[in-house]
């Protein structure tokens, strides 16, 4: 097929997606896997985000299978390669002539490396073998090179580019590329970071997001989108959730105008523009309504539900809606699979905290739910998940604090658990500084008035009590901190320190 027109092809089927057409985008993709490269580049983007939102094993295999294929046909039409251990080892990193490539092995060089990094997730994710780590990380090694080689050759030849459709296309997607995995090597935790270090492996936050910005500005290129939705991903998502700098909203603003309404229906773009303005000025009402729609614009892809129902229990505990959050907890619970631990502890601190029901009944469901969390632990490339150990060990505690006792008895209350959850899963930081006072006041009111009822009726031994006091003062301390009276809640957090 010809390469302008596997590109144009493919451009139309990932637009499908982002419309919320996934079966017609997969079938539209899955008919020239077998003789274009960007065919087969999508066909396995698409059937990696099925198998990431499933986790089933039939999905993970079957995505494997078609990227290796791929790989397979992709070969082919690269030019001139260095054996797969010299490419990895070489002290000088990637190192092709590709000044001799013609425009068809640059962009299957490209495909390649976009390929290998998809594998490459899928294998890390999968493969709980020592063998599998250590393949995943070697093709991530190896996709690293050929993009620093790609954008080398980019900046080298910049005085000699052309305007031709194929060579932006090519530009776009080495930005995309190089971007995308510098953000995301700058993204890693440090314990993990320091291993893909030692493999050659930095990333460069601000180059990532520049060169993301340069790529969403090649208008009508396949890649362009997804470089918009990556920077919208890592400003609203990644940054808000390991909270250690500003979210650019500015950015996130002007990625939104660009757009111009593209995808307006799409369950992705809903979900973004839901967690944008809730973030930007506090718009928890409008922020429901876009997540609802976001929910009812497609049925496909439960997954993306599940997203959303998460983002909704967050905002109705803030809003002390305890029956709402519950109901969003419950169809976690019982349709995802990504953590059945964290969702059954998080149903069973809802339903405590509702005193609108039956008194019997919730203690009941709370005692099977947090009877549950241990049951349903997994594990993720061979890994336990820290949160789900974090809720198994309170939810024990919860246990043992009740064991004696019977349904029509009062229980023993863990100290605001719902809070200490939504903390711990960086929930906070959906709520920027100064933009939403009506939410946190209430919040803090109530905080106060829980952590003045618990110290009246404590029973607990006084490490118990301290623990939960310190607590109070902690989650005290988060809100001023929100509300903008930064000196007190500094003071608070030196306190809990001292402590």
């Amino acid at each position: 097929m010809d390469l302008l027109k596997s590109i144009e092809e493919s451009k139309f089927s990932l637009n499908l997606f982002l419309e919320n057409r996934f079966d017609l985008a997969e079938k539209k993709l899955a008919k020239f896997v077998d003789c274009s490269i960007y065919h087969s580049l999508g066909n396995g983007l698409l059937l990696m985000i099925r198998a990431l939102m499933s986790f089933e094993r039939a999905d993970i295999e079957k995505a494997i299978e078609a990227i290796d294929k791929g790989l397979s046909l992709i070969q082919q039409f690269r030019g001139k390669q260095y054996r797969t251990i010299e490419l990895i080892f070489r002290m000088n990193g990637y190192n092709n002539n590709l000044c001799d490539y013609t425009e068809e092995q640059l962009h299957a060089e490209l495909c390649y490396a976009e390929l290998i990094m998809i594998r490459a997730i899928l294998c890390l994710l999968s493969d709980e073998t020592l063998t599998g780590k250590i393949g995943g990380l070697l093709r991530i090694r190896s996709c690293f090179s050929i993009y620093s080689g790609l954008y080398r050759f980019l900046k080298e030849n910049e005085d000699n580019r052309n305007n031709s459709l194929l060579w932006q296309e090519f530009e776009a997607g080495v930005c995309f590329g190089f971007g995308l995995f510098n953000l995301l090597l700058a993204s890693i935790p440090a314990k993990l970071a320091i291993f893909l270090q030692l493999a050659g492996l930095n990333g460069d936050k601000e180059k990532g997001i520049s060169e993301l910005i340069k790529c969403s500005k090649f208008d009508g290129t396949l890649r362009s989108p997804f470089a918009s939705f990556s920077i919208l991903f890592y400003q609203l998502i990644v940054v808000s959730f390991i909270g250690v700098e500003r979210i650019d909203l500015g950015l996130c603003e002007r990625i939104f105008t660009k757009l111009n309404g593209k995808y307006s229906k799409g369950a992705i773009i809903l979900f973004l523009r839901a967690r944008y303005r809730l973030l930007n000025g506090g718009h928890i009402d409008e922020s429901v309504q876009l997540y609802w729609r976001s929910i009812r614009s497609q049925s496909e892809y439960k997954q993306f539900h599940h997203i959303c129902h998460w983002e909704l229990a967050i905002t109705n505990i803030f809003l002390l809606h305890w029956t709402r959050a519950a109901w969003h907890a419950n169809k976690l619970y019982e349709e995802s699979k990504w953590s059945k631990s964290i969702y059954a502890y998080l149903l069973a601190v809802c339903i405590e905290a509702d005193k609108s029901g039956d008194t019997s009944k919730n203690n009941e469901a709370v005692r099977i739910l947090m009877s549950k969390v241990p049951e349903n632990r997994i594990r993720i490339a061979g890994k336990s998940i820290p949160m789900e150990k974090f809720c198994e060990k309170r939810a024990l505690r919860w246990l043992q604090m009740n064991n004696n006792k019977k349904d029509s008895e009062e229980t023993q209350k863990l100290f605001l658990p719902q809070f200490e959850l939504i903390y711990l899963c960086s929930g906070f930081g959906l709520l920027n500084n100064y933009c939403c006072p009506w939410i946190v006041r209430p919040l803090l009111e109530f905080i106060d008035k829980e952590w003045e009822e618990f110290n009246k009726g404590a029973t607990q031994s006084n490490n118990c009590v301290k623990a939960e006091q310190l607590l109070w003062l902690f989650l005290r301390a988060i809100c001023l901190g929100k509300l903008g009276e930064f000196h007190e809640a500094f003071g608070i957090f030196q306190e809990v320190i001292r402590r």
